[in-house]
């Protein structure tokens, strides 16, 4: 299994919206509205890399977000 964050800029305005949308994309985990240089982290459980694409490819589309950056867990390590 691929776990992986995507980090998102967005316009500014409504996040509501955007993550309303985000929650309808299946393997989303969590979604965290953050501060600094990224406004959402979306993190997704996923099997391939090629869903991981299909995933990142729906969050292009919707209405609001600029750009994304995808980030694949490699190791994580609980404490």
């Amino acid at each position: 299994m691929i776990n992986a964050y995507i980090l998102i800029n967005k316009q500014p305005g409504d996040s509501d919206k955007v993550i309303k949308e985000m929650r309808k994309i299946e393997n989303v985990e969590k979604i965290s509205v953050v501060a600094g240089e990224y406004d959402i982290v979306v993190r997704v459980h996923i099997k391939t890399l090629d869903k991981l694409l299909k995933i990142t490819n729906k969050l292009q589309l919707i209405e609001g977000v600029k750009k994304t950056t995808t980030q694949i867990i490699e190791k994580e390590i609980a404490l």
